[in-house]
């Protein structure tokens, strides 16, 4: 019989490794609920996940703040 091992997923903020919250939620949902502590992840995108060992990692897309000059 086989078995079926789903990977954990990592969220990556440059050097920062945020845990999976809800691993029943969709990614970009899971880093949503970190914005009330990183409330910059409000608005973030996720790249392409990567798959390193066992663990599935997504790094986290900020955007640059935007200033008029």
């Amino acid at each position: 019989m086989a078995t079926v091992i789903r990977p954990i997923r990592v969220f990556k903020m440059g050097a920062v490794r945020l845990p999976d919250p809800a691993p029943d939620m969709s990614p970009i949902e899971a880093v949503r609920l970190y914005a009330p502590s990183y409330p910059h992840l409000a608005n973030a995108e996720l790249d392409e996940p990567q798959l390193i060992g066992e663990e599935l990692h997504y790094a986290i897309k900020l955007e640059a703040v935007k200033t008029k000059g």
